[in-house]
């Protein structure tokens, strides 16, 4: 039986979420606050999109361009069993898995969060560390300071970060997404209509 993931938002194309073209899933549910928070409308823990497993895997394999795959939330360890399998998927067609988290490394490998240490063995970037308003920075893919990259099986290196954008706005029928890190002095909404 396949997996169900509980996600706010979703993006089948971006270039400013990893290394090349990436879909990328905001998983719906976090278990911080982080003050300034650039997605606030993630945070809460209830139903919003509810999809399998399978139905993203079929999506994901039918964008061959794609360079891979990256996790983002709300908290993707709180829906680890289910990332894990999709990012194996992922891993087995030869793409990459980028996964951000409020956690350090260190509590994912402690074995106190279900499903963790298996959804570790199929990220090949993790970004860890909780924003930090006060800590905030342009370093790539982090939104401040504190958070450390960790390049886990060597298929994405330093190397590959170059050229990614900061911010990247996508527009597609009524609706705009803003995707990307913030910007000292900047507040952006993360969805919206356009008028």
């Amino acid at each position: 039986m396949t997996k169900l993931l509980n996600l706010a938002s979703w993006l089948p194309r971006s270039s400013a979420n990893g290394p090349g073209t990436r879909m990328v899933l905001w998983v719906q549910g976090c278990p911080f606050r982080c003050p300034g928070c650039q997605n606030p409308d993630f945070l809460e823990f209830r139903i919003n999109q509810v999809v399998t497993v399978d139905d993203v895997w079929q999506i994901f394999q039918q964008l061959p361009d794609l360079a891979g795959i990256s996790f983002s939330g709300g908290e993707p360890f709180a829906q680890a069993v289910a990332l894990a399998e999709l990012a194996s998927f992922v891993q087995s067609a030869g793409k990459t898995v980028v996964c951000w988290t409020g956690y350090r490394l260190e509590q994912l490998r402690s074995g106190q969060i279900k499903g963790a240490d298996h959804l570790l063995q199929h990220v090949d970037l993790l970004i860890d560390g909780l924003f930090l308003q006060q800590q905030l920075g342009d370093d790539v893919l982090r939104g401040s300071s504190n958070q450390q990259l960790h390049f886990l099986s060597g298929r994405i290196t330093q190397a590959d970060l170059k050229n990614i954008p900061r911010q990247e706005w996508i527009i597609n029928d009524a609706l705009f997404t803003y995707t990307g890190f913030p910007i000292p002095g900047e507040r952006v909404e993360t969805e919206g209509k356009i008028s």
